[in-house]
């Protein structure tokens, strides 16, 4: 929130910062005048926090090969970067950055079209699965990223929640069955089943 005793409009009074991005709604405010900023500067923000392909320019993801350059002065392949690791959960990155380079499965995800309407029971979570997935493919695979390299922790913390922490962030899981469990709890939650029913993908 933007109130008078809310953590921003505080830390804009004792700290003297100013500019502060609301990360529901993509829109920045000056505290504490709680005004709107309008400028197309910042931009190249809200576009980390969400980046967004066209099915054009997802054709083109393969027969490109071109550099980018983050705002730390590094370069990078979109689709080739790291992911941190935030304790022992680099078996399950591993997992993740190889389904990354999988197209069928990548260009899927990239289009937050391709699943934004699949409806799911009331109080099912495991489709959160599937929005983190996509959201850490659009990091991974965006041209204008600050940095080469991304952080999964929205993604492992659905994992850690879907799975009932059978994979975790702080011990090291199997990247096989991690793989496995993964794989069949994505087709789950798009609409698959156990019978050989497709899912979406």
């Amino acid at each position: 929130g933007r109130g008078l005793k809310s953590h921003a409009y505080i830390h804009s009074v004792q700290l003297s910062h100013h500019v502060f991005l609301n990360l529901h709604t993509l829109k920045f405010y000056c505290l504490p005048d709680n005004y709107e900023i309008i400028d197309s500067s910042l931009e190249d923000i809200t576009y980390v926090l969400k980046p967004t392909f066209t099915a054009q320019h997802i054709a083109h993801l393969d027969k490109q090969a071109k550099l980018s350059r983050a705002y730390d002065g590094t370069t990078y392949l979109p689709g080739i970067v790291g992911l941190n690791n935030i304790k022992a959960n680099d078996y399950a990155n591993a997992v993740l950055q190889a389904l990354s380079n999988v197209p069928p499965l990548r260009n899927y995800f990239l289009e937050e079209e391709n699943y934004r309407r699949i409806q799911r029971p009331p109080g099912d979570i495991m489709f959160l699965l599937v929005q983190r997935f996509g959201e850490l493919m659009r990091k991974l695979w965006n041209p204008r990223n600050f940095k080469a390299h991304v952080s999964p922790h929205e993604m492992l913390q659905a994992v850690v929640l879907c799975s009932k922490k059978n994979f975790q962030i702080t011990k090291q899981g199997d990247g096989v069955e991690f793989l496995s469990w993964f794989l069949n709890a994505l087709h789950a939650a798009l609409g698959g089943t156990k019978r050989k029913k497709k899912s979406e993908w």
